[in-house]
């Protein structure tokens, strides 16, 4: 086995037609460690240097850590993770088989980058951390791991039937009713758009309308990150669907959206990662209808696990979810800098919590 640095943009690009490879016999494998997700995430808002090691068996690809350098308080220089703040699953790409192997590998030469003092791991899955401890141990560097919060999933039987019956009764209740409603008194129908092309452009387009319209109720103007994030899902629209991985769903009434659902299908999985909805339609509960139409749709499709993802939202319970936590890892040798910054950050939150406080 031997070890490459990528550093450069030319070298990054020239991974594309074996990154999505090694994802796709990975052991955790998502669409946020695509080639589509994490290029297009660097292109829109990366800062600093490349720093993706690459472990390779021959001309093989098995091993990726996608990193990025970045300045950090206190002086610090550090490595974080090519796609955060975006992305609901991060994690080293390693090949199915020998994971823990090549997981050790990366992370043990990782440590030994020069001229950085903090490396910056985040919305990593839970069995990553015994090996990220003893490495880190070995290497007499100091560790924090601190969950993060969790993502809310569904597994899908194979009959719709089913896993309605499993739902509470208030919610198969009214999830018949504002269907029926919808449906039969106002001509509402569902639909779903993956195919690459023009109707999927001008439905995406529909979608991230309904999207800023939301965003921008009661005169208020979207922030520069937003415009940004906006651009940035739009290009992967395009991306995802030329490779067969957007899941467009709708709630049409004459051929116009009136809620949108922005999914991405990858392996047998639903990762649900935006809606939109046109306000005049909230009391009909038009969202609610959706995303049971879209698991509808997707257990007849043999769609096995639904993802609504990161973020604790008490509608979420409603639909019988599990939880997976996530975590965020730092790893330094400079216990003092980063005792400072522990600091700071605790000083800030306090600042905040007492400017909070003093408000009401």
């Amino acid at each position: 086995m031997k070890i490459r640095l990528i550093d450069n943009d030319e070298s990054f690009k020239e991974l594309e037609p074996v990154w999505n490879e090694l994802l796709a016999g990975s052991d955790h494998a998502t669409p946020f460690l695509s080639w589509e997700w994490i290029s297009t995430w660097w292109r829109r808002f990366g800062s600093g240097k490349l720093h993706v090691l690459t472990l390779w068996r021959e001309e093989t690809l098995i091993g990726v850590a996608p990193l990025h350098r970045a300045r950090g308080p206190w002086g610090m220089t550090s490595l974080q993770m090519l796609g955060r703040g975006q992305s609901d699953y991060l994690d080293f790409l390693v090949a199915r088989g020998e994971a823990d192997r090549l997981y050790r590998e990366l992370l043990r030469h990782l440590l030994k980058t020069g001229g950085v003092d903090l490396v910056l791991l985040e919305q990593i899955p839970p069995d990553r951390l015994g090996i990220i401890r003893e490495v880190s141990r070995a290497d007499g560097a100091v560790l924090q791991v601190k969950e993060r919060g969790h993502c809310y999933f569904v597994r899908l039987p194979s009959k719709w039937e089913d896993y309605l019956s499993a739902l509470g009764k208030n919610e198969r209740y009214n999830i018949g009713r504002r269907t029926r409603t919808l449906e039969r008194q106002h001509g509402v129908a569902f639909r779903r758009f993956h195919r690459p092309g023009s109707e999927l452009e001008k439905k995406v387009g529909e979608f991230f309308g309904l999207m800023t319209k939301r965003l921008t109720m009661r005169g208020r103007r979207l922030a520069a990150e937003e415009e940004t994030a906006l651009r940035f899902h739009q290009e992967l629209a395009a991306r995802f669907a030329e490779r067969g991985w957007l899941n467009l769903a709708s709630l049409e009434r004459e051929g116009r959206m009136i809620a949108g659902l922005f999914a991405f299908e990858y392996r047998e999985k639903l990762f649900y990662y935006h809606s939109g909805f046109d306000p005049a339609w909230a009391r009909y509960s038009a969202g609610m209808v959706l995303l049971a139409k879209c698991i509808q749709d997707g257990i007849e499709r043999s769609v096995r696990e639904f993802d609504f993802m990161r973020g604790r939202a008490e509608y979420k319970s409603k639909w019988k979810v599990e939880e997976r936590p996530f975590y965020r890892v730092a790893v330094t040798r400079d216990s003092i800098r980063y005792l400072k910054l522990l600091g700071s950050g605790l000083a800030a939150r306090a600042g905040r919590m007492f400017k909070k406080a003093g408000a009401g």
